[in-house]
């Protein structure tokens, strides 16, 4: 069993399907095998050391994972020995027999290409997959910092890959300013202005604390109703590591989640290279063939899985909310087809819904007009005839 194809994870979303697929795999015993190759590892060195693992496994005294250690280190070895150096990334491996009952045993292999390079060797035996490298992956993808504020409430999102997140809310009684005259109005905007100034120290406190941990931090939109939002970042005390990444600030109706969602489209622009955006521009693409091109588009699960067949595919665009199973079959499928890519469409894009409730979570875009093949089809059975 050669390594085919281009098994190559080219989102972070796919990625995540993989790492909670991997994770539901048990195995007898310590009998599941993952194995990181960084890029500069000499292939045969690794079938060397696998070798010896194997030599080393005949001293289990347990029969069954003796048996099961031995049969993966075998597979793997065929897999990788007629490649002389690993992928510029590297590769993961994941190979072993799950147990579905006691006795009952199922043979899985998964070997793939990350979006991040590998950066050390490591093997581990164990009663199931270690995925905490491609984990650190998701998490180390470049992150955007989202503040939403209006007056006494304030959300702090992170974007990350195709997902976003609220990390945490903060909520400080700020009263209306007030507009009546005398002396006691004067008093009253001052203890007004000092709650506000103190509320957005708060909420300055809570972001150094959220956004200063993490390493890979790209960039920073402050949104928000009216001038809430300036005054907070003339007021608020940020970190000045934080200010400096501040890359927008934008409108936006309130401080929870509709207000992220808009925040993130009114900074479309500024974040045009986040996985998150992208997934929203295919699905306008999409949008845009289904009405002006529809002979470039087939959806449904049967229709994607025929076009996929007949090669006239150049992108499938998959919903999260398909299962795990089904996209990992999917990305097994395609991989030894060059020249067609795979979108899986996080649940966290608003427009996920239209693909699961209009195009059943399953689109093909194709590189090819449907009816060439149809009438090409139609031709093949009358010369039949």
């Amino acid at each position: 069993m050669v390594l085919r194809g281009r098994p190559g994870i080219k989102d972070f979303g796919e990625l995540k399907v993989i790492i909670n697929l991997l994770k539901k795999y048990r195995g007898y015993a310590t009998t599941l095998i993952s194995l990181y190759i960084n890029s500069n590892r000499p292939i045969p060195d690794v079938v060397s050391m696998l070798r010896q693992e194997w030599a080393l496994a005949s001293n289990i005294k347990d029969k069954t994972t003796r048996t099961h250690v031995q049969d993966a280190l075998e597979r793997i070895i065929n897999s990788i020995k007629g490649i002389s150096k690993a992928p510029e990334n590297g590769l993961a491996i994941f190979a072993g027999f799950h147990m579905i009952n006691p006795g009952n045993y199922e043979w899985i292999f998964h070997a793939l290409i990350p979006p991040i390079p590998i950066s050390t060797f490591k093997y581990i035996c164990d009663t199931s997959f270690h995925t905490e490298i491609l984990e650190g992956m998701v998490k180390s993808s470049d992150t955007y910092g989202i503040i939403v504020i209006e007056r006494g409430e304030a959300v702090i999102a992170l974007l990350r890959g195709n997902y976003w997140e609220i990390v945490d809310k903060v909520q400080f009684f700020v009263p209306n300013k007030h507009a009546a005259g005398g002396q006691s109005a004067l008093r009253y905007k001052r203890q007004t202005e000092h709650l506000a100034e103190t509320f957005y120290k708060l909420v300055a406190e809570r972001t150094n604390k959220i956004l200063t941990e993490i390493p890979n931090l790209k960039g920073i939109v402050v949104a928000g109703p009216g001038p809430t939002k300036e005054e907070f970042l003339e007021e608020g005390e940020l970190d000045h590591r934080i200010r400096d990444k501040v890359i927008a600030i934008v409108s936006a109706c309130c401080a929870d989640i509709s207000g992220v969602l808009e925040a993130i489209r009114n900074a479309e622009d500024k974040l045009k290279e986040t996985e998150y955006v992208k997934a929203k521009k295919l699905m306008e693409e999409i949008m845009y063939l289904a009405v002006k091109k529809p002979e470039y588009l087939i959806y449904g699960k049967d229709s994607v899985m025929d076009a996929i067949k007949k090669g006239i595919a150049k992108m499938i665009v998959v919903s999260e909310d398909v299962g795990e199973d089904e996209i990992m079959n999917l990305t097994l499928m395609l991989r030894g087809r060059k020249g067609i890519e795979l979108f899986v469409m996080p649940k966290s894009v608003e427009e996920n819904l239209t693909l699961t409730q209009t195009f059943g979570g399953y689109v093909a875009i194709l590189s090819t007009p449907s009816w060439l093949i149809e009438n090409y089809e139609e031709n093949q059975v009358q010369s039949d005839l």
